[in-house]
């Protein structure tokens, strides 16, 4: 089984001295010297290295002359085919499978965060194929289910374990954090300590979601008291900013891919093919402001619409929501829908997990059990970007949500007041 020691995708970004303020003429010149003699280094691996450390057809640990072998190789050939095969990347799909470009402007932030992790996916890739084995290295699939490929296996460091503040907050938004919290520290390539906090009665719900899509044992509440100190780990906690701050950015591929292969996924529930619908109600209404540039609230057309398009024979359609609702759901229990508003929340995120389809709502709680769904995930534009997985609402139907939402406002809502 393959296993990769990966570089830090973000450990020099927050260290360099060009943002720290202190670079001058004198680092400068040391700059150019050292990175002369890192030249050198490198060039007598790729000619040397690469054939003394590619006897090993099982494959160990990818040597640096094999990735950056495999690299340069990659680059080459992607320089000659980027013409006739523009590359996706920082794309998701609409719903008829065509590349959209995400919004990449946040806040002034670059989002090439995950550059180094595809350009380390480039080089194992290229490795691999001449190796002949490309399925070994867990490609992203649309349609994984447990058992079609080996899963990587990742070497950290053991000696830096590294913890993240525990936030307060409803369940969904408290399990999205401790995975971006998860996910900043995996692309450290440091162990995973915990969620750090005072406990609350609160953990107990959030470690029944946990368990409910199978990550009780990869997310834990713990802080650096809980171990014994036994001299030889360094243990820290990092703050909250620096990985929300991120937001699903850190979630990328690699990291993707990593936390579905550690999932024990639940059975699914139900026999049939399964339409599973996230509608956020309660006191979601279009009547409110914009939230962060878009209407929290979703029109029943935009539901509907996307159900239709999404309907098999004999599918089940399973909606979960509030009881109070601006609009009326009996058109959708008229169709013959099961419309649930009482379910427990563990419930609900297996439902989520193992469905077919899921249609997602505008709200954190359909993040997470989207993130790792087995089935096809329909992903409504809202201040979370979207993972490269899921199908996009397309511009056509978005347009139509819109002026269903303005009609809404301008018609119904002072009649609500």
């Amino acid at each position: 089984m393959t296993q990769i020691k990966r570089p830090s995708a973000r450990g020099w970004d927050r260290q360099n001295l060009y943002s720290s303020g202190r670079y001058n003429k004198s680092n400068g010149r040391i700059t150019v010297c050292v990175g002369i003699v890192l030249g050198v280094m490198v060039s007598f691996y790729l000619f040397f290295g690469y054939h003394l450390d590619n006897d090993d057809d099982n494959g160990h640990i990818l040597s640096f002359a094999q990735r950056s072998s495999a690299f340069l190789k990659g680059q080459l050939a992607s320089s000659n085919e980027e013409h006739r095969h523009p590359r996706n990347d920082g794309l998701s799909q609409d719903e008829d499978g065509e590349s959209k470009s995400e919004d990449l402007d946040m806040g002034g932030k670059s989002l090439d965060f995950d550059d180094s992790m595809k350009e380390l996916k480039l080089a194992e890739q290229s490795v691999a194929r001449e190796r002949g084995n490309v399925a070994a290295l867990g490609d992203t699939s649309e349609d994984f289910t447990e058992g079609e490929h080996k899963p990587l296996q990742y070497k950290f460091d053991t000696s830096h374990m590294i913890f993240h503040k525990y936030h307060k907050g409803k369940s969904g938004q408290v399990v999205e954090e401790m995975l971006m919290g998860h996910a900043f520290i995996f692309h450290q390539n440091a162990t995973y300590g915990g969620c750090c906090g005072a406990k609350t009665v609160k953990m107990a719900a959030h470690e029944e979601l946990l368990e409910a899509i199978g990550l009780k044992d990869v997310l834990r509440f713990k802080c650096p008291s809980d171990f014994e100190n036994d001299h030889k780990t360094r243990r820290s906690i990092i703050p909250r900013d620096h990985y929300v701050s991120e937001d699903i950015r850190v979630w990328t591929p690699e990291y993707v891919d990593y936390l579905r292969s550690l999932l024990v996924y639940p059975p699914k529930q139900h026999k049939e093919k399964t339409i599973v619908v996230h509608m956020l109600r309660g006191d979601a209404s279009p009547c409110k402001p914009k939230h962060q540039g878009f209407y929290r609230y979703l029109p029943n057309f935009h539901y509907q619409t996307l159900i239709t398009k999404y309907m098999q024979p004999d599918a089940r359609v399973i909606i979960h929501t509030s009881p109070k609702s601006f609009e009326d759901l009996s058109e959708f229990r008229r169709r013959g829908y099961e419309v649930i508003t009482d379910a427990p929340l563990k419930d609900t995120w297996k439902d989520f997990v193992t469905a077919d389809v899921l249609i997602m709502s505008r709200s954190d709680f359909t993040m997470v059990p989207a993130m790792v769904a087995k089935g096809t995930v329909i992903y409504t534009p809202f201040w979370h970007h979207s993972l490269r997985r899921w199908k996009r609402v397309t511009k056509e139907i978005m347009e139509q949500t819109l002026e269903e939402t303005e009609r809404l406002r301008r018609d119904v809502c002072h009649l609500a007041i």
